[in-house]
């Protein structure tokens, strides 16, 4: 199935703003899945919204779903 994945903030090895990609993935996965295939860390997730709907690490996705992952806000 395919899915969209959107990313903001600071997520991967100096990687900084947004980026959007399009994956396949085996129907029935989850969150978590597309963390790992993407090669991020979980500590580098702040905040999960499927279809600007909040979701977690354990949210199962659907196809064409909107997948935005975004790293934790930091600073003081």
């Amino acid at each position: 199935m395919i899915i969209h994945v959107k990313t903001v903030g600071t997520l991967k090895t100096l990687e900084e703003g947004t980026r959007i990609e399009i994956l396949e993935v085996p129907r029935g996965s989850s969150v978590a899945h597309v963390i790992e295939k993407l090669e991020l860390r979980d500590w580098e997730i702040g905040f999960v919204q499927i279809n600007g709907l909040r979701g977690s690490r354990e949210s199962i996705l659907k196809d064409n779903d909107k997948l935005t992952l975004i790293a934790p806000l930091v600073g003081g």
